[in-house]
């Protein structure tokens, strides 16, 4: 019985008909759907329609790249693997912080689609506004190669060279984040952000291979663009940012 549910309701999504009406659509809106599945049956409800979208997304057939805007492919979620040194720096902070926001990330997870690989890599820690000086003098008794919102010039002359740093800053209000395995990091939309505005702290990542690391992400992974550009504006730069992810993708 399960498996003739599944057969009919294979047949009502009509996916070969909806591949095809697609295939040159860059974004499908709902409306767009809706149209679609209205011209196969000019009385079917909304509701249906959202159940149906709802399927297309579970099969691999679309994948969604914002509020109420989809493209055909199958979803593909940013989940980068998280090393021990990762894990270790985080339970650290949130044993001496329990009650703090924090987001940790390391540009390993995005050298690899760089055309220059940096010798070393840097981890990224987010912590609440009015917390970074506190977080930054904790670590800075435990580890070394701390630097708090850094421009080039620190880094250039502080910075130990072959070694990996670490950089405090402070967290976003609704910066967009996940939680992979307790520990929480940004997602890609925000990261792909970051990169593009953080020109001090992240100079390496600049220039062609940061056009690179947009290109090779959005090929990758699915990109909400909402979540990017809403990010983008509570760092007060949406225009330049959507005016940048243009020119490369």
């Amino acid at each position: 019985m399960p498996q003739i549910k599944e057969h009919i309701a294979d047949r009502t999504l009509h996916i070969e008909l909806f591949k095809k009406k697609f295939e040159n659509f860059d974004t499908i809106t709902v409306k767009k759907i809706l149209e679609f599945y209205q011209d196969k049956d000019a009385f079917v409800k909304k509701s249906t329609v959202n159940w149906r979208i709802y399927k297309l997304v579970e099969k691999g057939i679309i994948q969604r790249v914002g509020r109420g805007k989809y493209r055909l492919g199958e979803q593909k979620e940013f989940h980068p693997k998280i090393n021990q040194s990762i894990k270790s720096l985080y339970t650290i902070l949130k044993n001496e912080y329990p009650y703090l926001d924090i987001s940790i990330w390391t540009t390993e997870w995005i050298s690899q689609w760089m055309l220059h690989i940096p010798s070393t890599n840097k981890t990224i820690i987010e912590v609440e506004k009015g917390t970074e000086d506190s977080v930054f003098y904790f670590l800075s008794d435990i580890r070394k190669n701390v630097f708090l919102n850094p421009s080039i010039d620190i880094l250039d002359r502080y910075a130990q060279e072959n070694k990996n740093q670490i950089i405090i800053k402070n967290l976003v209000t609704d910066a967009p984040l996940q939680k992979i395995n307790s520990l929480r990091i940004p997602a890609l939309e925000k990261i792909i952000v970051d990169l593009i505005l953080d020109v001090e702290t992240l100079s390496e990542y600049q220039g062609r291979d940061l056009e690179s690391i947009i290109e090779n992400a959005y090929q990758s992974y699915s990109i909400q663009e909402d979540k990017l550009f809403r990010y983008a504006s509570r760092r007060r730069k949406r225009d330049f940012v959507e005016q940048f992810i243009k020119s490369i993708v």
